[in-house]
């Protein structure tokens, strides 16, 4: 038999005429949304494993709660990897050594969502439930200061929790405080340059961001940290002055809903799931239109703070995992950026409450 010259070809493009066509959607197999063209080559996205792994045995985690945070950690003074893992009730540690995971904090009450970050080869947890946490490698996360009861942030006045942090400029922020047994949503609060433990003197202060809506969240954009709140959002730079850091609005009509869609993508462009109910991108606006009333209009919205994103290196695009007309993550959006420059959009039926990545030495 002759072999025919077959086109592939996408309804919304010219169709050549010369040769016979079959439509993109009758070549597609079952299996093809784990499928995508990077670099002219078809290559099959990595799924995730819904278990750690021992010896290829699946590891529970010990409270039998769903893992709703990671932290990956290499801490520079030697070079160790350290997986933390964060369910409602608990923060264990990924023990190389037994293949097992120990207990490193228990929660005061369940909490819905975890806030890490790396900072002075440590690490720093909040929770909105209890006190700022440390763990420096050794034992148990503490109290971020643990010799009193919270961060004195004043002469005999105390910060004791907060719902959001993030780092810049050396800088541990921290937003939505609970200072002197108060909630301040609109306040974000950072330490002494380069020290955890001094919010009393040097350059430690604070400032309240906008007007009545609450902080949502920190995002990175262009050098300049963006304070996301609910129905607006504000950059912030460091300047020489006392101040230590000035601020703009960027907008006073649109916010964040989620402090899990804020992600930025290997070309530092900054997207997140805005209180209108769109995705956006900083530099553009609104992004979703492809897919706003097919997906993006059903994410259900009592467990829109369940929204997790992430960069996915290997096939370079944004994950967001999100609540598809469920209580419970149970689709994953997917954005990509083709040769031209082209927003491609995706969707995968993967129930997936949090992103992490692990690889032992």
């Amino acid at each position: 038999m002759d072999k025919q010259t077959l086109g592939i070809f996408n309804p919304q493009n010219e169709l050549v005429k010369n040769i016979p066509v079959i439509l993109l959607n009758k070549v597609l197999l079952p299996d093809s949304e784990n499928v995508l063209l990077k670099d002219g080559k078809v290559i099959r996205r990595k799924m995730r494993e819904g278990d750690l792994l021992n010896a290829e045995a699946k590891v529970q985690t010990p409270d039998g709660n769903p893992i709703i945070h990671y932290h990956t950690f290499i801490k520079r003074s030697t070079g160790t990897q350290y997986l933390l893992i964060f369910t409602k009730a608990h923060i264990y540690h990924w023990n190389t050594a037994t293949d097992a995971l120990d207990l490193k904090f228990t929660c005061s009450a369940d909490c819905d969502n975890w806030e890490t970050v790396s900072y002075n080869d440590k690490i720093i947890a909040t929770n909105g439930v209890d006190k700022v946490l440390v763990w420096d490698t050794t034992g148990l996360f503490v109290a971020l200061d643990d010799t009193t009861n919270g961060i004195e942030y004043d002469t005999g006045k105390y910060l004791t929790k907060c719902k959001h942090l993030t780092t810049y400029e050396n800088y541990l922020i921290l937003g939505y405080t609970y200072e002197n047994s108060k909630w301040y949503p609109q306040r974000m609060r950072w330490n002494d340059i380069g020290d955890e433990t001094n919010w009393l003197t040097g350059r430690s202060a604070s400032t309240e961001v906008g007007k009545a809506d609450f902080i949502k969240g920190f995002g990175m954009y262009r050098g300049h940290l963006i304070v996301f709140k609910e129905t607006s959002h504000f950059k912030y730079w460091l300047v020489a002055s006392a101040y230590t850091f000035n601020g703009a609005f960027i907008s006073m009509t649109v916010g964040c809903k989620c402090s899990g869609s804020i992600v930025n993508d290997n070309k530092g462009r900054l997207y997140w799931y805005a209180s209108d109910g769109t995705i956006k991108e900083m530099s553009v606006g609104t992004i979703s239109q492809p897919i706003q009333t097919e997906i993006i209009d059903k994410i259900y919205q009592s467990s829109v703070d369940l929204i997790k994103s992430k960069f996915i290196d290997e096939t370079e695009e944004v994950w967001w995992s999100i609540p598809f007309g469920n209580t419970l993550n149970n689709k994953i959006v997917t954005l990509k950026e083709d040769e031209r420059g082209n927003r491609i959009w995706g969707q995968l039926d993967l129930a997936i409450p949090a992103f992490g990545s692990y690889r032992e030495a």
